[in-house]
């Protein structure tokens, strides 16, 4: 297997912030991962398992994508990206600058993976799940035991929910920590799942969180969820646009709106007893939408903000 820091694995920062309500509060830090997000981690453990050169293919919201561009750049491997057509700008760009190449589809998420599918078995190239596959998340495990000998193990961890690889990560790795996945208020497929005791369609309304907004959780990590009783909260674009201007004020990070939907939720629920620690999981926002959040005092209403805006 490749070595994962040959391939350009980073340990990123734990960064406290003042308490906000909690005994302590911090956040690991994964805009400063190599591809701008935490992706990068399962990526770069799943294709180290893979003959260099192998031909991969993938659907994403952007970061997954642009993690699997950089990775198969730095191994050799030809690498086509299937993504929804309203993916932003600067996660286009992180694709394409390491020599990928680049699909638009229209839709969302499940139309990008239903091309990118079609394209594997057609093509022979090897399809890199975004977050249904145990290397995937056995990957990002590698997140949390970065986290425990940099700040110790919190009472509490706040990760975003996309397909719920992240999450599974957080539930294998730290057994008997309390984990609360987050899910955009539209697209709750993982706590619908949970809820209905099996698979759940969502359908997400526009929102520039664009990471949070896929519309069915892996089947692997419904298994994992469900047989910890994950519990998950939902969270607005307003939210998401206080936690991003926190971020950003207090601790000089730049989020984009997936990546601050953990710590939105743990703003709204703090606990002056206990440790918390949030996932700011990625930090690729186009410029235009991130000065609206950062400049604009009434910045919360979010709702009228879009990617590349």
């Amino acid at each position: 297997m490749t070595s994962l820091l040959s391939l350009g694995l980073v340990e990123t920062p734990v960064r406290e912030l003042p308490g906000h309500g909690w005994r302590r509060l911090a956040v690991k830090d994964e805009t400063l991962q190599t591809s701008g997000a935490f992706k990068f981690r399962g990526v770069a453990r799943k294709i180290s398992t893979l003959p260099p050169g192998t031909p991969l293919t993938t659907a994403s919201t952007g970061n997954h994508g642009a993690a699997l561009a950089i990775a198969g750049h730095r191994l050799g491997n030809p690498v086509r990206v299937f993504v929804p057509a309203s993916t932003p700008r600067i996660k286009l760009a992180r694709i394409v600058d390491h020599g990928a190449e680049v699909h638009l589809e229209p839709g969302q998420y499940d139309d990008a993976e239903a091309a990118a599918r079609t394209y594997a078995r057609r093509s022979g190239a090897y399809y890199v799940p975004s977050f249904d596959d145990p290397e995937i998340i056995k990957g990002h495990q590698t997140m949390f035991a970065e986290a425990e000998r940099q700040n110790g193990r919190p009472d509490v961890v706040f990760v975003p929910v996309g397909g719920g690889g992240l999450a599974s990560a957080a539930l294998t790795a730290w057994p008997g920590t309390e984990v609360v996945g987050v899910e955009h208020a539209s697209a709750p497929a993982m706590r619908e799942s949970l809820r209905r005791g099996s698979p759940w369609l969502a359908s997400p309304g526009p929102s520039p969180a664009e990471g949070l907004l896929v519309r069915r959780i892996g089947a692997l990590p419904l298994r994992i969820c469900q047989a910890a009783d994950l519990r998950v909260e939902l969270v607005t674009d307003d939210e998401i646009a206080d936690a991003i201007r926190v971020l950003h004020a207090e601790a000089g990070i730049r989020a984009e709106f997936a990546g601050a939907a953990a710590l939105a939720v743990a703003l709204r629920r703090a606990d002056p007893g206990r440790k918390a620690l949030c996932v700011v999981s990625g930090g690729n926002i186009d410029d235009d939408l991130w000065r609206q959040v950062v400049r604009r005092p009434d910045a919360g209403q979010a709702q009228g903000l879009r990617p590349g805006q």
